[in-house]
């Protein structure tokens, strides 16, 4: 499935990741998740962080959403990142009982006033716990909305602020993100990272080089929802290192070309 097709047609159970560097590559993906949902009246919950919230509504609204009146209706439920996070953290670590009251039962009042549709969903706060240096609470809590997605009429979108180019969240951070999602979207253009990838990966290994790991990748890395480019990333951090990081400099420099 493409991401378009995420983002127009979620299903129950899907759980997508953007991964971004810049807040309107987020608000564009936000936008159109939502605003789809709302043309054959799915609801939505949205659980962020008041600085990027207006960023999403002013998107919402140049699709033609009418944020005031969605609210009013019961179609678009706002909760603020941090509060919702506080409410089920024990230590550093998310609580399961906790998340299941909260969140899951945030999820259920929407689904007795929107019966027999599909919720969509978008959070921030894996992200918050991100930033704040708490990886694997992170990664926990991917976990807890994957079990909770399972039981419930709800799709999914998070995000994560980071770097992609940067050799320590190719080698921690990324491949857990991808691993908790149907969805993983490492970039805004992945054709755009395909091209930087592959004329990097050519100018620092050769083309022969280059061709025999495209095999090596193709033939150990299913082939999933994952760009491809990304899934050569993953690859080369985990297997060549030092090519790696040669690598991800030269496709940073190509990428940020426009």
């Amino acid at each position: 499935m493409s991401w378009k097709t995420f983002l127009e047609n979620a299903s129950p159970a899907e759980h997508a990741v953007q991964v971004y560097t810049e807040l309107d590559e987020l608000a564009v993906s936000v936008g159109t998740f939502l605003h789809a949902g709302f043309r054959t009246g799915e609801p939505a919950i949205v659980i962020v962080t008041p600085g990027h919230w207006e960023a999403f509504r002013a998107e919402l609204e140049r699709h033609g959403s009418n944020v005031g009146e969605l609210e009013a209706r019961g179609l678009l439920t706002r909760r603020d990142a941090d509060e919702i996070l506080a409410g089920f953290m024990d230590g550093d670590v998310p609580s399961a009982e906790r998340f299941e009251e909260t969140v899951g039962g945030l999820v259920d009042g929407v689904a007795d006033r929107v019966p027999e549709r599909t919720i969509r969903a978008f959070g921030e706060m894996v992200d918050l716990l991100q930033q704040r240096g708490r990886q694997n609470a992170a990664i926990a809590l991917e976990g807890l909305w994957n079990r909770l997605l399972a039981s419930r009429n709800c799709a999914l979108l998070c995000a994560y602020q980071l770097d992609v180019f940067d050799f320590e969240t190719q080698m921690s951070v990324l491949p857990e993100i991808v691993r908790t999602h149907t969805h993983p979207r490492p970039v805004a253009d992945p054709p755009h990272l395909a091209a930087a990838v592959h004329e990097a990966l050519t100018e620092v290994v050769g083309s022969d080089a280059a061709a025999w790991i495209y095999l090596k990748v193709a033939e150990t890395v299913p082939r999933t929802a994952l760009p491809r480019a990304q899934a050569v990333l993953t690859w080369l951090s985990r297997h060549e290192p030092s090519t790696a990081q040669r690598v991800l400099q030269g496709a940073r420099v190509r990428y940020a070309r426009t």
